[in-house]
């Protein structure tokens, strides 16, 4: 690293200016080392320079502001910045449209989208500024595009600009780990005096739920959310303030106050009503800038997002940050009637990475994403562009997470890296949240009282709650993590009792067993691939919910859960097995359907043993299958196992034909008879076949099976085998 010297004259608050400067993500150190004029050193830099400045007489903002932004700027400015200009950027508050007069060659590179949110009052100063500001970080203005409200509200721009947060307004409801959030804020004496209830007891409603109700106008909504926000800050950490529990998922307490001691609600997004009117408001308008990489070397996107644009609240956005300096007036802009942005308007969108800036470029330019370079890279990797833009959220170990979140920050290769293992899905496509925030609720009482035995150190929801798949018969599973000794032994003890009509197991795991669990990237002891799978899924536990972490131990058993392996010789073997399998699959009759659902389902064990996932019980295995981003595995299983589009009476004779059967696995029929009760009749079905299955050790079910399994099933069988093969073969 090297050294920047910056001698400033004029009068400033060195003090302030040092604040400003130092640590933060880049982590720099300043320190005064004269007065008078003051002399600063910036150590942390790539740069090795003198800089000398002199604080102009008139600013609008304080000096040691200015002279941050100023530095700030000179040190994240590209060598070959003067390339990157662009030129007569604001002729687009004249023409409407604007394209850069040298286009670069199709696909398009969209970085980003810079837009001014309607309401701000957007110049030619303020165009020629982000022109000046986007050159010195290597990029430059593709095109750009002034659109006005009218336009805005009839294509139902605001709402695909704000798809996962106006999607939660609209219909979502807690999962268990936003459930567990939510209590962790509000679960406090304080929210009791101030609402008269527990927060477990009241209801939540999405923000259009509670309009349509009629229990509040969006006018009062706006009124009420803008003011918690601008007092309390957007993720406040207070019983009576906004909160963030999940991505792009904020909640908040309504009570009326003109109704003493009326009845509280916890209201989901209640601030998107009123951001998608002020973008659809009338007399507002628009400016988006289509952001390109221009100079050989530009910055990193995250660099852009924290330097150039700046944190959400411009109060806490650094120096030279667009929204930090347009807050002190160190940018050119500011409300209509020339007010400074703030907290619940802060002026000015950035793209967070590349998934973002596919679905920024097609709302605000109409540019497909197919003529992009990211939505190409897309393509290219097997994932249709199209299809991630249409659905916002995906699964993640039963964990919901908004795409855009998920790939804040980077660019197109990682994030399709990030997106490969995963189910894109609707923000509602979570079937067993409203059991497993029943079963959290009771959870978070037990482990306040487990948390607080003599030796523990963390309590977590594991099972299909920790899963968010609980059914309406669900247990709940609560491991406890005690200090050596505590546990009266080395190894597991478990208690199981009956809690409010649920049936729950406490488990009580000393801590050095737990490490011992969750030691070694291989697992070296294991004598086998079904071992090495039983082992793994052991340890996985540890990636359950945590309801009381308090020294993070939980958190920190579980990453080293998902870095164990399975002895790559193990798996090759399991695979040969697989491929050994295909063979006889292809002769005809059932003796050929059962070695076909035998190889599929030998298949997705070893997929799901190596994936996040990890391998458990034969009940999660199409769940975790789509989970896992495994379509067509799980489109393999379907077929060998012949599970198609099932109804209710067809699944729920085959678990009756089931159980008259002698030598069924009961465990694994009582699973059946839940996901009926829960409505997913697919993986019901699944169950109840693969339950019949033990009675002769192979996977035949109840029912005659007329012919032999089709040769595109086995070819596929055997195709994707030996995919997997060459891939561990890749491995070094």
């Amino acid at each position: 690293m090297s050294t920047v010297t910056v001698t400033i004259t004029g009068e400033l608050d060195a003090d302030r200016l040092v604040s400003w400067m130092s640590g933060g993500p880049d982590d720099l150190r300043v320190t005064v080392t004269g007065s008078a004029p003051t002399v600063l050193r910036v150590d942390g830099t790539d740069l090795d320079l003198d800089l000398g400045l002199a604080v102009p007489d008139r600013l609008p903002c304080e000096a040691a502001w200015w002279v941050a932004s100023v530095i700030r700027r000179r040190l994240r400015r590209v060598p070959d910045a003067e390339a990157c200009a662009s030129p007569g950027l604001e002729s687009v508050l004249r023409t409407g449209r604007w394209r850069h007069p040298d286009p670069p060659p199709d696909p398009v590179d969209a970085a980003g989208v810079v837009l001014f949110k309607p309401g701000m009052a957007v110049g030619p100063q303020t165009l020629r500024e982000l022109a000046q500001r986007l050159a010195e970080c290597g990029y430059r203005a593709d095109r750009a595009r002034v659109l006005e409200d009218e336009e805005i509200a009839r294509g139902g721009l605001a709402a695909d600009h704000y798809l996962p947060h106006a999607e939660l307004a609209r219909r979502g409801s807690l999962t268990a780990e936003e459930r567990i959030a939510f209590l962790r804020i509000y679960d406090r004496p304080e929210f009791r005096r101030r609402f008269g209830a527990r927060p477990q007891d009241l209801s939540v409603e999405c923000a259009y739920e509670l309009l349509a109700g009629g229990r509040l106008s969006a006018g009062q909504m706006e009124e009420w959310s803008t003011a918690s926000a601008e007092l309390r800050g957007l993720d406040s950490g207070a019983v009576d303030g906004p909160n963030e529990i999940g991505d792009c998922l904020f909640v908040n307490v309504y009570q009326d106050p003109a109704a003493k001691d009326g009845e509280a609600v916890v209201v989901v997004n209640p601030h998107m009503p009123g951001v998608l009117g002020h973008l659809e408001g009338t007399g507002h308008r628009a400016v988006a800038v289509l952001v390109a990489p221009a100079g050989e070397r530009p910055l990193d996107w995250a660099r852009m997002r924290r330097e150039f644009c700046g944190v959400t609240d411009p109060a806490r956005a650094l120096p030279g940050s667009l929204r930090g300096d347009a807050l002190t007036g160190l940018f050119p802009l500011r409300g209509p009637a020339g007010e400074p942005v703030r907290r619940t308007n802060n002026g000015v969108h950035l793209s967070n990475g590349a998934v973002e800036a596919l679905q920024d470029a097609r709302t605000w330019f109409g540019l497909p994403a197919a003529q992009t370079v990211t939505g190409q890279a897309f393509l290219a990797s097997g994932l249709d562009p199209d299809a991630v833009l249409a659905r916002p959220f995906l699964e993640q170990a039963g964990r919901r997470r908004a795409v855009a979140s998920v790939t804040d920050g980077l660019a197109s290769a990682a994030a399709v890296a990030a997106l490969t293992p995963a189910r894109l899905c609707e923000v509602d496509d979570f079937p067993g949240s409203a059991e497993s925030v029943r079963r959290v609720d009771l959870a978070w009482g037990l482990a306040d009282r487990l948390g607080k035995e003599p030796g523990a150190v963390a309590v977590l929801a594991t099972g299909s709650v920790g899963r968010n798949l609980a059914c309406p018969d669900s247990d709940l599973n609560l491991l406890v993590l005690v200090r050596q000794g505590r546990a009266g032994s080395a190894r597991t003890r478990s208690v199981r009792r009956t809690v409010d009509g649920v049936a729950v197991t406490v488990e009580r795991l000393a801590l050095g067993r737990a490490e011992l669990l969750t030691g070694g990237r291989h697992i070296a002891s294991a004598s086998s691939f079904a071992v090495a799978a039983h082992r793994m899924g052991l340890a996985a536990r540890f990636g359950g919910l945590p309801l009381v972490d308090p020294e993070g131990h939980g958190r920190r058993l579980a990453e080293r859960a998902a870095r164990q392996e399975a002895p790559p010789a193990l798996l090759a073997a399991w695979l040969e097995d697989v491929l050994r399998r295909v063979e006889p699959a292809r002769h005809t009759g059932p003796a050929g359907w059962e070695e076909a659902r035998t190889a599929a389902y030998a298949l997705a064990v070893a997929a799901l043993t190596v994936g996040p996932t990890r391998f458990h019980k034969p009940k999660w295995v199409p769940a975790d299958l789509r989970c896992a981003g495994r379509p067509e595995l799980w489109d393999l299983l379907r077929h060998a196992w012949q599970l198609g589009e099932p109804d209710e009476a067809g699944v729920r004779a085959e678990i009756q034909e089931a159980s008259k059967a002698g030598g069924a696995d009961r465990r694994v029929l009582a699973d059946a008879g839940s996901l009926l009760a829960a409505g997913r009749l697919t993986d019901a079905l699944f169950c109840a076949r693969h339950a019949a299955s033990a009675r002769s050790g192979g996977a035949r079910t109840g029912r005659p099976v007329p012919g032999g399994p089709p040769a595109a099933l086995t070819e596929r069988l055997a195709e994707y085998t030996g995919k997997e093969i060459e891939k561990l073969l890749s491995i070094d």
